[in-house]
């Protein structure tokens, strides 16, 4: 499931979505720093999923400030996000 809209939220549906899938892992994945972007919308908006989170780790800033740092973490989360099993 690829969720585009996060306001307004529509908890029913994503609920009844899930359902049909039980016993999946369900990941949210953003390439903002965990406490930042939709993170923790998502997560205070549907604790009952159990999210686990794919993205770069938490920062005071958005950015690394070194391209090749931000092409490694950009790299990991794609990486990480594309071989889920």
């Amino acid at each position: 499931m690829r969720l585009e809209q996060i306001y307004p939220i529509y908890k029913n549906q994503i609920e009844e979505i899930a359902l049909r899938y039980k016993g999946a892992e369900i990941y949210w994945v953003q390439e903002e720093p965990a406490n930042m972007g939709a993170w923790t919308f998502i997560q205070s908006k549907l604790p009952e999923l159990g999210f686990k989170l794919i993205s770069r780790k938490t920062s005071a800033s958005p950015a690394t400030g070194y391209k090749k740092l931000h092409d490694e973490n950009q790299e990991r989360i794609v990486r990480e996000a594309m071989t889920l099993k």
